[in-house]
C-alpha cells in the first residue's frame, strides 16, 4: 500500500520586558553664618534656599511588544474532487460526443433531483439511460432510475429526456452524496494529485487487489446496481471488479474502458487502459490477494500477446459501453502492442520510487527495477 507523509512547522514567539530607571535629586547647600566682630544686626531674612531642581524621573519605558511571528502555514496538498462527467476518448468512434453530453446532462440533473435533462437525440437518450451505461458511469442510478416518463407520455421529445425515479428523490440525493464522499475518500487516501498515469493506475490496482474479495454469488441478481454494490462492499466478480476499477481510473483522469472475452473456453472481464499513449490490458481480479501477500504485477499491464497467453482471447472483445457491445460490430479499436511497461510472470512488487520513476520488484528473489518515465514508455 502507499502512504503519504505530512510535515508540520511550528513557530516560537518571544516577548521582552523593559527595565525601569529612577534619577536621585541632589541635596541643597547650607545657609551662611553671621561674622563675630561685626555688631550684631538683624539678619535679613534669609530667603529659604530653593532646592535644586529635581531631575524629572526618567520616563518609564513602555514594554515593547515584539511582533508575533505568523505561523508558517502547512503546505496544502491538492485534493481530488468528485468528477461528475466521466469520459473515455477510447470509445469516441462508436460513442459520439453527443452521447457523452447526454449522459453528463443526465448526471447533472440527477445530482439536483430534477425530472428532465437535455439531450440531442433519442439515440443519445437511450444510450444515456441504458442500465449498462448507468452501471458504468452513474452507479447510484442503475436500477433506481429508468429512462421513461411517469405519466406514460413520450420519454423523449424536443431535445428533452424524462427521468423516472424508482425511489423518493430526497433518498436518491442522499444516496448520491454518500457515494461521492466514498469515492473521493478512496481517491485521496490512495493517490496524490500530482501522480502520473502510471502511478495512478498502479496505486488503484494495488488498492483494488488488496481490498476487494471475489464474490461467488451473482451480484447482478441483487436489487441494486452491480458496480454500486461492489464499490460499497468491496465484493464482486470479475465483471464488477473490472467495472469498479474502470470507474476509479476515469475519476482520476486515466482513460479506461471495461472489456471482456466471451467464448466457450473463457468468459472473463478486465480493464483496457491507456498509459503514456499506449494501450494495455489490466486484470485486477486475477491479482486479488489475501492480507500480507505481495502484489503480483504480471497482470497489471499486459500486451495483447500476454493477455492471450493467459487464456483470454483478444480477437473479439466486448465492452458494455459500446452500443453494439461487440468490438467486431463496432469501429473502436483496442490495440495493446507495447511490452515496455509489462512485467514477467510472478513479478512481485517491492516499492515505488516516484522521484526516479522506478518500480522495484522481485522475480525469483532477484531484485529488478522498471523505469516508467514517459520518455521511455512511449513509442
Amino acid at each position: 500500500m502507499f502512504y503519504k507523509k505530512l510535515t508540520r512547522l511550528s513557530a516560537l514567539v518571544l516577548a521582552s520586558a523593559a527595565l525601569f530607571a529612577c534619577a536621585k535629586a541632589p541635596s541643597a547647600d547650607p545657609a551662611p553664618s553671621a561674622s563675630p566682630t561685626e555688631p550684631a544686626v538683624s539678619a535679613e531674612p534669609t530667603a529659604a534656599p530653593s532646592a535644586a531642581p529635581t531631575a524629572a524621573p526618567t520616563p518609564t519605558a513602555e514594554p515593547t511588544e515584539q511582533p508575533t511571528a505568523e505561523p508558517t502555514p502547512e503546505p496544502q496538498q491538492e485534493k481530488f474532487e468528485y468528477n461528475p462527467h466521466p469520459f473515455s476518448a477510447i470509445l469516441l468512434k462508436d460513442v459520439p460526443q453527443e452521447y457523452w453530453d447526454a449522459v453528463h446532462s443526465l448526471i447533472d440533473a440527477l445530482r439536483k433531483g430534477e425530472p428532465t435533462f437535455e439531450c440531442a437525440s433519442e439515440e443519445a437518450y437511450k444510450w444515456a439511460t441504458d442500465p449498462a451505461t448507468m452501471n458504468a458511469l452513474i452507479p447510484t442510478a442503475c436500477t433506481k432510475i429508468k429512462g421513461e416518463s411517469e405519466d406514460g407520455s413520450a420519454p423523449f421529445e424536443n431535445g428533452i429526456g424524462k427521468i423516472h425515479y424508482r425511489m423518493p428523490v430526497d433518498e436518491f440525493l442522499e444516496r448520491q452524496a454518500k457515494f461521492e464522499e466514498m469515492v473521493v475518500n478512496v481517491l485521496n487516501t490512495t493517490l496524490e494529485k500530482d501522480d502520473d498515469e502510471f502511478e495512478i493506475a498502479l496505486k488503484l490496482f494495488d488498492y483494488i487487489t488488496a481490498n476487494y474479495t471475489y464474490q461467488h454469488e451473482f451480484i447482478e441478481q441483487m436489487d441494486d446496481g452491480a458496480n454500486y454494490i461492489t464499490m460499497n462492499t468491496c465484493n464482486g466478480q470479475c465483471i464488477d471488479i473490472a467495472g469498479s476499477f474502470t470507474f476509479y481510473l476515469l475519476q482520476a483522469g486515466v482513460d479506461a474502458v471495461q472489456v471482456g472475452c466471451s467464448n466457450p473456453d473463457m468468459a472473463h472481464e478486465w480493464v483496457y487502459l491507456v498509459i503514456n499513449g499506449n494501450g494495455y490490458h489490466s486484470d485486477a481480479t486475477w491479482s486479488l490477494r489475501e492480507e500480507g501477500q505481495q502484489l503480483d504485477l504480471h497482470y497489471f499491464l499486459m500486451s495483447d500477446e500476454l493477455r492471450a497467453d493467459s487464456g483470454c482471447a483478444v480477437d473479439d472483445l466486448t465492452a458494455p459501453l459500446l452500443p453494439k457491445y461487440w468490438l467486431s460490430k463496432s469501429s473502436t479499436e483496442l490495440p495493446a502492442y507495447d511490452y515496455y511497461l509489462s512485467f514477467p510472470w510472478q513479478a512481485y512488487y517491492v516499492s515505488l520510487d516516484e522521484e526516479s520513476k522506478l518500480v522495484n520488484y522481485l522475480v525469483d528473489a532477484e531484485k529488478l527495477s522498471l523505469y516508467y518515465g514517459i520518455e521511455q514508455g512511449a513509442n
